[in-house]
């Protein structure tokens, strides 16, 4: 008995923690990092405050946590997409494809980062250093191959990857305005991810 209420326990910590982190991004996209406090998040995820200093240690901490899980997967995704043997056109449309599933479902992270590399400091630098640089390394680099086999346009990959990241993700991080705008929300349905993936394709690597 006192076996099984311990899984019990260690599942009700382990759901705790990820609430936590769950809210803790969605409030610090909302408000930045100055803007929130631990309690609001410790509301938001409908914990006791005193559990987010059990597990995180204090709001740098928190904050450093829930960009991770973010980013969790992202990178191991791109890189198996570019680990196959198929042409950079293939190669490419796969990794504009996982890069508009990762924005159109979490929506929070774009919003998070295009506010945090506005501001030099030590966040920002904690983000590329981390998640930033690797990728940026992963996109232009299948980005300069697609360029130079006349994929894509002839562009230097710097400014590429930066079209590249607005057209991938804006649509999502403005996600209210573009439903102000259209009526459309396009973080409420996979259908809209899609045509948007499929419009980032064209865009890139137009037929002909």
């Amino acid at each position: 008995m006192a076996g099984r209420s311990g899984r019990v326990e260690a599942h009700t910590r382990g759901e705790a923690r990820e609430s936590i982190l769950v809210a803790a991004l969605q409030i610090f996209s909302e408000r930045g990092f100055d803007g929130t406090t631990t309690r609001e998040v410790a509301a938001a995820a409908g914990v006791n405050l005193g559990l987010i200093t059990y597990y995180f240690g204090n709001k740098e901490k928190l904050w450093k946590a829930a960009v991770d899980r973010a980013f969790e997967g992202l990178r191991d995704a791109l890189a198996g997409a570019l680990a196959d043997d198929s042409d950079v056109r293939d190669q490419l449309e796969a990794v504009i494809r996982i890069c508009v599933s990762f924005a159109g479902h979490n929506p929070a992270i774009v919003r998070l980062m295009n506010e945090e590399g506005r501001r030099p400091g030590p966040r920002m630098r904690w983000h590329v250093d981390r998640h930033g640089k690797p990728l940026f390394d992963l996109a232009t680099s299948i980005l300069e191959r697609a360029r130079r086999e006349g994929v894509v346009a002839d562009v230097a990959p710097l400014h590429l990857y930066y079209m590249f990241i607005g057209a991938v993700g804006m649509i999502f991080s403005q996600a209210p305005e573009c439903l102000r705008l259209s009526g459309t929300d396009p973080t409420a349905a996979e259908d809209v991810i899609a045509t948007h993936a499929d419009a980032v394709v064209r865009l890139f690597m137009p037929e002909g």
